[in-house]
Order: C-alpha cells, then structure tokens, then sequence
C-alpha cells in the first residue's frame, strides 16, 4: 500500500499572497504567482485526494512576509473551501475515487485464462532447456514437459476428463488473496470516502492530530551547508513534519485555527 501522507490542507492554503475569496478570481492569483491555474487546481484536487503535500513551486510565495501570513491563510482557506464545495471539484473526486476502486480478487474466467497464458509460456521454456541437457536431467524435463502439456490440453477441452479438475485448481481463491482484497477494499473506503464532505472532513482531522505537537522552539545547528535538527529524533522526522516545521509558528497556527472552525461547521 502506498504511504499516506497526513497534510492536505496546508499544502492549498499556502498558495499565494493575494486576497482572493472566490473561486471566480482565482485566474489572476494564479497568474501573479506565475502558476498555471490548471495545474494549480489539479495540484489541489491531489492533495485532497491523495493526503500529498504538492503544489507548483512559485518564487512569489517565498517573499511572504511575518505578520501577513495568518491574513493570507484565511483568504486562501475561503478559496479552498469554495473550490472543495463546487461541481467541478465533485465530478473530478468521483472519477478518480472511481478509478482506485481496488478490483478485488480475480474471478474465475480471469485466472483460467492466466494459467493458459503460463502454462503456454512454461512449455516453451521447458521445451527450450530441454534441448540444452541430456541424462537424467533431460528425462525430468521431460516427465515436466508432460504434466505442463496434459494440463493445458485439459483446461482447453472441456469434453478432458480432467477438464473440471484443472479448472477448480485453478480457478481457486487462496486465503491471502481474500484477504488481500479485503484489506485493499478497507483502505478504499477509508481513504476515499464516498462523499466530498466525508473527504474534506477526514482530510482537516488528519491535518489537526499531524500538527498538533510540532515544536517551533527546536534548535537547529549547521552541518555542511545546510541546517539540521540539533536533536537527532527531529531530525529523522519526515520530510513533511520538517515542510510543517518550516512554514513557522504563525502560519501552522493560523492553519489549525482555520481547520478547526471548518470542521467544526461541516459536522
């Protein structure tokens, strides 16, 4: 399973510095930040979907200065929600929900079908390396190049005696793979909820207990030429706790605050 990654929001609410609360303006935000706004608005419906911490890079964001960035959350939060509420946002959510729909275990017809195209493959092989020996070693390829050809025949032709025989072997559910697809069906639902709403909400929980116990006082010391976590425990931390880490106290803090009113109203 993939890793899943717990800051969705943030990621969205640092785009730019411009004022902007509706999605109506959201083409020239994203022109001033030097981003094309098709990108930007699939970079979004990522984080959401996925819980990533992607976006385009823009030199305009960096120049964001202390004591803008809570006012700057707050804009962008309302563009975030009103973008999260609209029917482009939906109908892209359900086709890609849709799309990571788990299979489930194959069915009967499809794994016949597998072990015909390896069965086919391993008579070739079989046949090939039993051109290369001689021996003993020759007649047990060919006692394996006998029970790979009976078997082949015997799923091809259902009048075989030993037709139904090879069809049930193989076309049997192991206990692993009914659990395989169990667990991969759990993992759906639970990260691609069947609703915006439920994904909206499930993504805000996640970023509150993600951020919840960053400390903004650690002490970072040079090694090289960059800076590092004095504190080797930190220092392990992932790449994203440490984006959290260096988006500072005030723009971590404006973020839960907006994250915890959003909850709070789509309850």
């Amino acid at each position: 399973m993939k890793k899943i990654f717990y800051l969705s929001i943030l990621a969205t609410m640092l785009v730019g510095i411009f004022a902007f609360s509706a999605i109506k303006k959201y083409a020239d935000i994203f022109k001033q930040l030097k981003i094309e706004e098709s990108e930007a608005r699939e970079y979004i419906l990522m984080n959401f979907q996925d819980g990533n911490l992607d976006f385009p890079r823009s030199s305009v964001i960096t120049k964001l200065a202390i004591g803008q960035r809570e006012a700057a959350v707050k804009e962008i939060g309302d563009y975030i929600k009103a973008y999260t509420n609209s029917p482009e946002f939906a109908e892209k959510y359900k086709a890609a929900r849709e799309a990571a729909k788990p299979q489930g275990a194959a069915g009967a017809d499809e794994k016949i079908k597998a072990r015909i195209e390896t069965l086919e493959h391993d008579i070739e092989t079989t046949t090939a390396d039993m051109k290369k020996t001689s021996g003993d070693m020759k007649k047990l390829y060919e006692m394996t190049l006998l029970e790979q050809t009976k078997e082949l025949k015997a799923l091809k032709n259902p009048a075989d005696p030993m037709h139904k025989y090879y069809v049930k072997e193989a076309s049997k559910v192991d206990d692993w793979e009914k659990q395989s697809a169990t667990e991969d069906l759990k993992y759906w639902q639970e990260e691609y909820p069947a609703t915006v709403k439920e994904l909206v909400k499930r993504r805000l929980v996640k970023f509150l207990e993600f951020t919840a116990n960053i400390d903004f006082n650690a002490k970072l010391v040079k090694n090289g030429s960059k800076m590092i976590f004095a504190d080797p425990a930190l220092e392990e931390k992932d790449g994203l706790w440490k984006a959290c880490f260096r988006c500072g106290r005030e723009t971590i803090t404006a973020a839960r605050r907006y994250a915890q009113d959003w909850l709070a109203a789509i309850k």
